[in-house]
């Protein structure tokens, strides 16, 4: 395979293994027109695929289709033996005689299949419906198709839808709760009285207030002389 188209692959599979959830093994849903083009043109499905999509593959099939093909007579009856090779899905229909077509459809939404078919009206399905994966062959060479313009648009949309969620709840962080702002209350009257000085503490102010106030005597030198003399 060349690198430009296995490049192309391996997106198309991260595609819808980021947006739909898709993992190993893929499970790819055969029906008869798929197997008829292979033996047709001596294609080994197994070898085939597992080696376009470089992955673990599981194949299924339904009742249904291996129903229809035998419902074909002998002439299909390689066919039927491929079909009864895969796994076998247990549809809903027993007792039912309907297309193997119309039980893919049923099927698909259900689980994260990959849809293998050469019916042109099935492929058309298949791209209508988003996120549904699409493989057939072009004469030998395996194709899976790139996501289709109604599988893309699904994206597009679920992507806008969580934007838009995203932005809701910034703005909302923004804005915050309302807070309630808290009533200024009145001061207590009682803290607003002028303190009481203690009476031991207005005594001793006023014992050091007349000392303070007492005003010192000088005495002049000639008389300190006088006294000195009249003491001898």
């Amino acid at each position: 395979m060349k690198v430009k188209r296995r490049n192309k692959l391996l997106k198309y599979l991260d595609f819808y293994k980021l947006n739909y959830g898709f993992r190993q093994p893929y499970q790819v849903l055969v029906d008869a027109t798929f197997c008829h083009h292979a033996l047709s043109k001596r294609i080994k499905i197994n070898d085939q695929i597992i080696n376009y999509l470089d992955a673990e593959i599981k194949f299924v099939s339904t009742r249904c289709c291996i129903m229809e093909t035998e419902s074909l007579g002998a002439a299909f009856s390689k066919t039927t033996f491929v079909l009864k090779s895969f796994a076998v899905h247990k549809c809903s229909h027993a007792g039912e005689k309907i297309s193997g077509s119309t039980c893919i459809k049923s099927l698909a939404p259900q689980s994260r299949y990959i849809v293998a078919t050469q019916d042109k009206t099935l492929q058309n399905w298949c791209r209508r419906r988003p996120g549904q994966p699409l493989l057939y062959f072009h004469g030998v060479t395996p194709v899976f198709e790139a996501p289709s313009d109604a599988t893309k648009a699904s994206v597009n949309e679920e992507l806008q839808r969580q934007l838009n969620d995203l932005g809701t709840l910034k703005v909302e962080s923004k804005e915050g709760p309302v807070v309630k702002k808290k009533r200024k209350k009145n001061p207590n009257p009682l803290s607003c009285l002028k303190k009481k000085k203690k009476p031991h503490q207005e005594a001793h102010k006023t014992d050091f207030e007349s000392k303070k106030n007492r005003k010192r005597i000088k005495i002049p030198q000639h008389v300190k002389e006088q006294l000195k003399a009249s003491g001898n």
